[in-house]
């Protein structure tokens, strides 16, 4: 998990009894920052709480006085601000044409013992980008993370059409479960950003057409609480949520039984309420469920996993589920899901 630093923001505190004692005095106004400006919106942004995710590499120590400066450069006022919450009501509430001031440099000190100086506007400016794309990165992630949903792949444009109504499942560890044509695939998906653009790095294994095919740094077009639009230039993809209560899921991950070891214990009857609503059966108690290693021995009904306390021999796995009609013994459909052992 990457590591963001947190930068204390200092600002200058201002002593004063009143604005008529004030010398008068004209801002440089490439050392202000002006209403509805690309500097002012970030700072709104970042002292606000417009994400899941608070930002946290710059930070705010308070209390402070702001200077407030007119449409001429002269001195209109100050503000004090005790919290992240006035300051995000100043900001909003502040007048076109106003500006404020910060002093600098701003200085830290890093967590690796680093110094780090902001020296103006544009340096700011640089420092709370690096914030917003951090945020955006934890934000997606945890959009795509969530429990009672997968993802439904919907083509959009490029060759690759075959791919329509498969679904993608990402968990909060990077890995990624792809189900297309009845079998399930193992794989990673990574968020980064590169310069302003927001990429995500796919890595499906255990079938070389199918990895041939999204094993790419894919550029994220856009994402929100309902869907992720991705293009590699080739094929774009729109991938919409679908959720169900209590959880739709086909890709199951335990800690490992030792560091290192890529074992676990997976429960396989504790995750049947989570597979079943992608079988397309309407009553569980219709069907008999039986596990297997293999595709084959789902298929001849041989070596059935007698032990459903499971310990993987392989990471990720993928076991099959077989159901079969509970009256009359006959086979209904099967379903793939992956077991993945994890570094807890």
């Amino acid at each position: 998990m990457k590591n963001f630093w947190f930068l204390p923001l200092i600002l200058l505190f201002i002593t004063f009894n009143s604005c008529e004692d004030e010398p008068i005095s004209k801002a440089d106004p490439s050392k202000v920052i002006q209403v509805n400006s690309e500097l002012y919106n970030l700072i709104e942004r970042a002292a606000g709480k417009d994400f899941d995710n608070e930002i946290t590499c710059i930070d705010f120590n308070y209390a402070f006085t702001l200077v407030i400066y007119d449409e001429n450069m002269d001195i209109f006022g100050y503000q004090l601000i005790n919290s992240d919450i006035e300051f995000s009501d100043f900001l909003g509430t502040l007048e076109e044409g106003k500006s404020i001031s910060l002093s600098y440099p701003i200085s830290s000190i890093l967590n690796n013992g680093q110094p780090y100086v902001i020296n103006n506007n544009d340096e700011l400016k640089e420092a709370i980008d690096q914030c917003l794309d951090a945020d955006t990165i934890i934000t997606c992630n945890n959009i795509l993370t969530e429990t009672f949903c997968i993802w439904q792949i919907d083509h959009l444009d490029g060759p690759n059409s075959q791919y329509d109504n498969s679904y993608f499942e990402v968990s909060n560890f990077g890995n990624a479960g792809l189900y297309f044509q009845e079998h399930a695939f193992g794989g990673t998906w990574v968020n980064y950003f590169i310069e302003d653009e927001l990429h995500l790095n796919i890595f499906i294994t255990g079938d070389e057409n199918v990895s041939d095919d999204w094993n790419f740094d894919w550029k994220v077009v856009s994402f929100d609480e309902t869907q992720l639009e991705i293009s590699n230039g080739t094929d774009s993809y729109r991938f919409i949520k679908d959720c169900y209560e209590p959880c739709r899921k086909f890709l199951f991950e335990e800690c490992e039984i030792d560091p290192g070891s890529q074992r676990a214990m997976f429960d396989l009857e504790s995750y049947f309420e989570c597979f079943f609503p992608l079988t397309g059966i309407n009553n569980p108690e219709t069907v008999i469920a039986t596990y297997f290693e293999t595709y084959e021995d789902m298929l001849a009904r041989a070596n059935p996993i007698g032990n459903l306390l499971y310990e993987n021999s392989i990471n990720p796995q993928v076991i099959y589920i077989r159901f079969d009609d509970a009256n009359t013994g006959e086979y209904v459909t099967f379903l793939p899901i992956i077991l993945k052992a994890v570094q807890c």
